[in-house]
């Protein structure tokens, strides 16, 4: 009896694994919401992956007026603008605008300090927003996805420092190639 016993387990544990592996190998359809921000930022990671650190973040929608940022306060949280505009000002003068494919809270993210700038929706923005703690525990565990992520936030920077050597308000785009 025991021989069959121990075969019978073997094959109810031999089953539930192959029902998982087909369930992490079945394709993944992503919404077009979840492909917008694949296209803005992760193009090199599968659609899998994408899901995942779309997982740790949460859909925000702003409406015109709301604060993404306000002057003298720490990021707690950053946001990829997905649909709409963010205007950036200090002490009044505004200094730009970001769209699709900016983020909001970057530069703060890796300084540290307190915002110097606001950020204030000037159109309906829709975007995806992550908790500092959070997003970098992910990004430590996911080195493909922190690279990418990385290299992102570089060309993001670079677009807004771009923005403020020039001395005129535009918009920031994160795709320009220098």
């Amino acid at each position: 009896m025991a021989p069959l016993s121990w075969s019978a387990l073997f094959a109810a544990v031999n089953l539930f694994q192959s029902w998982r592996l087909f369930l992490e190998r079945r394709p993944v359809k992503l919404t077009p919401e979840e492909e917008d921000v694949r296209r803005l930022v992760f193009a090199d990671l599968p659609p899998r992956k994408v899901l995942q650190v779309l997982s740790i973040g949460s859909w925000t929608t702003a409406e015109t007026g709301e604060r993404l940022i306000e002057q003298g306060k720490c990021a707690e949280a950053i946001s990829l603008v997905v649909r709409g505009r963010v205007r950036v000002t200090r002490d009044e003068r505004v200094l730009g605008d970001l769209v699709a494919g900016n983020i909001v809270g970057s530069a703060l993210l890796l300084s540290g300090v307190p915002a110097d700038v606001d950020a204030v929706a000037v159109e309906p923005v829709r975007a995806i927003r992550w908790e500092v703690g959070t997003l970098e525990r992910y990004l430590t565990a996911h080195p493909e996805t922190r690279i990418i992520m990385q290299r992102h936030l570089a060309r993001d920077l670079a677009g807004k420092m771009d923005l403020l050597t020039m001395g005129s308000p535009k918009t920031a785009d994160p795709d320009q190639k220098n």
